[in-house]
C-alpha cells in the first residue's frame, strides 16, 4: 500500500514560532536579570535553562522558515556553487594532490561515512564541548561562576520546604542508576525484539560510555562536593561535571531521538521534545537543591552530555547510511512501543524515590573566635560588607549586635518588626504578586544578600504609614564566626528604608529603591528598639551602590548593641 505523501508545513508556521520564541526570549532574559537581584535559587536557574532553550528554537525556527522556500534558495545555493566552482583558486585547490588539500576534500565528500556527514557530527558535538571546557577552566581557575556556587550552595538550605525536597527527591531519581539501568535494559529488549540489534546494542554502548567518560573528567578534576552540612545527602565522589546531569542529557536524550524517529506526528514530537527538556531541567535543578553539586557542575554536565549525545545520534545516523561494519544498516527507526520505556522509568522513579532515597540535613558547628573586646579595633576582624550573588560589594554593616538568636528575636518581636520569611519558590512568586498589586505582605522575604558569603541569618521588617510591600523598613542580619569575650555570639547588620518600587537597570527590572541615607534608618532601628546609641567606627564615610544600583551615602559607623 503506498503511503499519501507527507503534507509539508509552509514558512509562515515556522516565522509565527520563531517570533514567539522571540518574545520569550526577551520575557526570561528579563527574568534571568530580575531574578539576579532578587536570587531565588530554583526561579533563577529555570529561568536561564528556558532563557536557553528558547534561543535554540527561534534559530531552529528560522532556519526551517528560510529552508521551506526551497526553490528559490536551492537556484541560489547551486549559483552560487557554481561560481565558486568557476574561480581559479578553488580549481587550482579542488586540483591539487597536497595531502592537507586531499584531506579537506574528503571531509565534504558526501559518498564516505568520513565525509560530510562526520564532519557535521564533529562541528556540531565541538560546540557543546568547547563551553564545556569554558566551565571546566573557571572551576578550576577559581573565576566568577565559583563565587556564585558558593553562595547559592550556602542559601539551600534555608530556602528548602518539605514539599520541594519530596519533589526534588522525585527528580533527581530519575537520573539515579537504578532508573537508568531499568530503561537501559528495557530500551534494549524493545529494540532486540523488534529486530534492531545493531541499534540496542549502539544505545546500551552509548549509555555505557557516557558512565566511564563522566568518571574520567570527575577523576581527572576532582572537584569538591559542597559541604556536607549543607547537603540532604552525602556523596563523596569528585562532583565535576554532575553525573545525573550527563545521564539525564545522554539517557533520556536517546529515548527522544527514537521516539520522534518512530512517530511522524509534529505535535507529538514537540511534546516529545518538551518533556525531554524539562527532564533535563528538573534533573539539574535537584542536585544543586540537595545540595550535592553547584550550579557550575550542572551545567558543565548539560554541556558535556550535549556533546555525548551528539556524537551517538551521529554515530546512528551515519551507521544508518554506510555500511561501518559488515552489510549497510538501514535508516534509523523503531517500533512505537519504545515509547513504554520512559513511562515505566518515570513509574518507578515516582515509586521507589521515597524508599531509595532518605534526605537529611547534617548540620556542622562552626569554629568561633573570641573577640579581645568589643572595641573598633576588635571589629576590624569582622566582614565589613554585604555582597551580591557574585561576591561584588554593596553595603558596609551598620550594626553590630551581641547576644543570643532568642534575644534577638524578642527585642525586634517587642518592637513591632516582622520577621522576613525565607526566599522559597512559592514565598518569592507570592511577594512578585503582592508587590505589584500594591497589596501588603508583612512577612514577605527579603532579597538575599551576602556577607563572607553566607546568607543573612535573620532579617526584619516594618511597614509604614503606607501599609503597603512597596515601602518598607528592613534590616538584614548574619551571625558571625566571631563570640564576645564573655562567649556570647556576634552578629552584624545592615539596614535600609525601601521607599518605593523602581523599574533599575538597563534591563528596567522592578526592585525596591532605597533611600540613600542608610544611617537614618539606622537611627531609626535603635530609637525602635528602645536602646542608646553607641556609635563605632566600622569602616569609612563613603558613597557606593547597592545590588540594584541605588546610591547610598554613610558616616561608616556602626550601631553597638548589647542585647539584654
Amino acid at each position: 500500500m503506498r503511503h499519501a505523501p507527507r503534507r509539508r508545513i509552509g514558512a509562515a508556521p515556522h516565522l509565527a514560532l520563531a517570533l514567539a520564541a522571540l518574545v520569550l526570549m526577551v520575557v526570561f532574559f528579563y527574568a534571568v536579570r530580575t531574578l539576579t537581584l532578587f536570587v531565588s535559587p530554583m526561579l533563577f536557574l529555570a529561568a536561564v535553562f528556558l532563557e536557553a532553550v528558547f534561543i535554540g528554537v527561534f534559530v531552529w525556527a528560522v532556519v526551517r522558515a528560510l529552508a521551506r522556500p526551497s526553490e528559490m534558495l536551492r537556484s541560489l545555493a547551486a549559483s552560487a556553487w557554481e561560481g565558486l566552482a568557476a574561480n581559479e583558486y578553488v580549481v587550482r585547490a579542488r586540483a591539487t594532490n597536497a595531502p592537507g588539500a586531499v584531506w579537506l576534500r574528503n571531509r565534504f565528500r558526501r559518498d564516505r561515512a568520513s565525509g560530510l556527514w562526520l564532519t557535521g557530527v564533529v562541528v556540531v558535538a565541538a560546540i557543546p564541548f568547547v563551553n564545556f571546557l569554558g566551565v571546566a577552566y573557571t572551576v578550576v581557575s577559581g573565576g566568577v561562576l565559583t563565587r556564585v556556587d558558593e553562595r547559592i550552595a550556602n542559601l539551600m538550605p534555608k530556602v528548602r520546604t518539605p514539599g520541594e525536597t519530596a519533589f526534588f527527591i522525585a527528580a533527581t531519581m530519575l537520573a539515579n542508576w537504578q532508573t537508568v539501568v531499568l530503561m537501559t535494559a528495557a530500551g534494549a529488549l524493545v529494540l532486540w525484539q523488534a529486530r534492531r540489534r545493531f541499534l540496542a546494542t549502539a544505545v546500551v554502548g552509548a549509555v555505557v560510555a557516557q558512565e566511564l567518560l563522566t568518571d574520567l573528567v570527575q577523576q581527572i578534576l576532582h572537584r569538591q562536593r559542597p559541604d556536607e552540612s549543607l547537603a540532604l545527602l552525602v556523596v563523596t565522589t569528585p562532583g565535576f561535571p554532575s553525573g545525573h546531569t550527563v545521564r539525564a542529557v545522554v539517557v533520556y536524550g536517546l529515548l527522544a531521538y527514537l521516539l520522534v524517529r518512530a512517530y511522524r506526528s509534529a505535535a507529538f514530537r514537540a511534546l516529545v521534545v518538551a518533556a525531554y527538556l524539562t527532564v533535563v531541567l528538573l534533573v539539574g535543578m535537584s542536585r544543586v537543591y540537595l545540595g550535592v553539586h553547584h550550579v557550575s557542575d550542572v551545567w558543565g554536565g548539560m554541556l558535556f552530555g550535549a556533546a555525548l549525545l551528539t556524537a551517538a545520534v551521529g554515530f546512528l545516523e551515519i551507521a544508518g547510511r554506510f555500511p561501518l561494519i559488515g552489510r549497510p544498516r538501514r535508516p534509523v527507526s523503531v517500533r512505537r512501543v519504545v515509547a513504554v520505556v520512559p513511562v515505566v522509568g518515570v513509574a518507578f522513579a515516582l515509586t521507589t524515590a521515597p524508599l531509595l532515597i532518605h534526605p537529611q540535613e547534617h548540620p556542622a558547628q562552626r569554629p568561633t573566635t573570641a573577640l579581645p573586646a568589643l572595641d573598633a579595633a576588635s571589629f576590624a576582624r569582622l566582614p565589613l560588607y554585604s555582597e551580591t550573588l557574585t561576591g561584588d560589594r554593596m553595603e558596609p554593616a551598620n550594626f553590630i549586635y551581641v547576644g543570643s538568636e532568642d534575644q534577638l528575636l524578642a527585642a525586634f518581636g517587642a518592637a513591632g518588626w516582622d520577621r522576613a520569611e525565607p526566599s522559597t519558590f512559592a514565598n518569592t512568586l507570592r511577594a512578585f504578586a503582592v508587590g505589584i498589586q500594591g497589596g501588603q505582605y508583612a512577612t514577605a522575604p527579603v532579597t538575599p544578600s551576602f556577607m563572607a558569603a553566607r546568607p543573612e541569618s535573620l532579617a526584619f521588617q516594618k511597614a509604614t504609614a503606607e501599609n503597603s510591600l512597596r515601602q518598607r523598613h528592613h534590616t538584614r542580619i548574619w551571625r558571625t564566626d566571631f563570640t564576645a569575650p564573655d562567649g556570647r555570639p556576634v552578629w552584624e547588620g545592615t539596614a535600609s528604608f525601601d521607599d518605593g518600587i523602581e523599574f533599575s537597570g538597563t534591563a528596567k527590572l522592578p526592585t525596591h529603591h532605597i533611600d540613600p541615607n542608610i544611617d537614618a534608618e539606622r537611627a531609626y532601628i535603635v530609637g525602635s528598639l528602645g536602646y542608646p546609641e553607641q556609635l563605632v567606627p566600622l569602616t569609612h564615610p563613603q558613597m557606593g551602590h547597592n545590588g540594584s544600583g541605588d546610591e547610598f551615602f554613610t558616616d561608616g559607623g556602626a550601631q553597638l548593641i548589647v542585647l539584654r
